[in-house]
């Protein structure tokens, strides 16, 4: 037997605990022993709604779920049974371990496998990083760096067994489209193509929907409850419609926060995806959907470089035009570039798009996910 205990304290909001919680989950599928410490239970409770949030110890989908502020006063709340039992200690994002869960660490017959799980970037030196050893002073036991990413030299990406050909069975089932479609309160429109709006609230959706608008098409914007983007677009005159609740051939929609399992079925059925941050940004990849990703601006810059970073593999080996034409509209959605340009850019390329997405998909999936080797590296270490 093996144990994860997972650490994650939620700074962006529902990014930090939707991984961790792919990851705790997935990990549980594969019959592990994972503890999931977590300093904002309501974050998590918007996806998993079996969560209790005034519970301090429960059990969902086979995870043990504590709350930081009760395991940083009782390490021992993590299980201290049996101080043989080989453990991996996971802190999501890199974050810092309470002093005295890290005294409790140390205190074990075998010191856990500490795993500093670190963001997703492109970028190159990545590869060159992951793996790397981490060692603070003090602490007896393996501490690495651990790198989701792209390439065979990363640690991947996080990915449920047999999701792909759980998407394919849904795009080779009307019926099952359909029922995905009402469990979200959708009807189908054959008029109109969806898409699914989770993005920062500085996305510029404004001239998104404008550029939309002047090329004649129809869309439905899917939009998610209790976002900041959503309120903004709530409340702005320009999208209140004067034709029956439509913004020209633009219908906005309302829909509540599902599970993540249920998101997933929604980015598979729509169209065009627009998503943020770091989950949603992954699950989009594997829907096989042409989509745009919408980065947190950082300091000097770096998530300019991060966007191309991605798109210099996102886009390697297409044809020049293609290519050209899905950057330009990720960096205007990005706040670089004019919206309508790159709109109309895209739409003569839009089947081609459509082409590539699933192509890329399928080319991930190839590698080994995250979750096979994470489990790999830290059987290793604790060898």
């Amino acid at each position: 037997m093996h144990a994860w205990w997972i650490f994650c304290r939620v700074v962006d909001n529902l990014g930090d605990a939707g991984v961790s919680w792919r990851l705790a989950s997935q990990l549980a599928a594969r019959s592990c022993q994972v503890t999931l410490v977590i300093d904002h239970l309501q974050t998590l409770a918007r996806f998993c709604p079996a969560l209790v949030t005034d519970t301090p110890t429960q059990q969902v989908q086979g995870v043990r779920i504590l709350p930081w502020a009760l395991v940083g006063q009782d390490p021992a709340q993590l299980g201290a049974e049996d101080p043989a039992l080989p453990v991996t200690v996971v802190s999501a994002f890199s974050c810092d371990l309470p002093a005295s869960v890290q005294a409790f660490l140390q205190q074990r017959q075998v010191a856990p496998h500490w795993i500093l799980f670190d963001y997703l970037s492109a970028e190159s030196w990545v590869e060159g990083c992951h793996g790397l050893p981490a060692p603070i002073p003090g602490y007896p036991g393996p501490r690495h760096f651990f790198f989701p990413g792209f390439t065979p030299r990363t640690g991947g990406l996080l990915r449920e067994l047999g999701l792909l050909a759980r998407r394919s069975e849904i795009r080779a089932s009307l019926t099952r489209q359909e029922t995905i479609w009402r469990s979200w309160g959708l009807t189908e429109r054959t008029n109109l193509s969806t898409l699914t709006l989770f993005a920062y609230p500085d996305a510029p959706w404004q001239s998104l929907r404008e550029a939309m608008r002047r090329t004649g098409q129809a869309w439905r914007w899917v939009l998610f409850e209790g976002m900041e983007i959503t309120e903004r677009i709530g409340r702005a005159d320009a999208f209140h419609a004067p034709e029956g609740g439509v913004w020209g051939k633009i219908e906005p929609v309302r829909v509540a926060l599902r599970t993540q399992d249920e998101y997933d079925g929604l980015l598979w059925v729509s169209h065009f995806n627009l998503v943020r941050g770091e989950d949603s940004f992954v699950r989009a990849q594997w829907a096989g959907r042409p989509f745009l990703w919408h980065l947190y601006p950082q300091a000097g810059g770096q998530h300019r470089v991060k966007l191309e970073a991605f798109l210099e593999r996102y886009l390697a080996g297409l044809e020049a035009v293609l290519a050209a034409a899905i950057a330009d509209l990720f960096r205007a959605w990005n706040g670089r570039g004019d919206m309508a340009l790159a709109w109309q850019g895209i739409a003569p390329h839009w089947n081609d798009w459509e082409r590539h997405a699933l192509a890329w998909s399928e080319g991930l999936a190839e590698q080994p996910d995250l979750v096979t080797k994470l489990v790999e590296f830290s059987d290793l270490e604790l060898k």
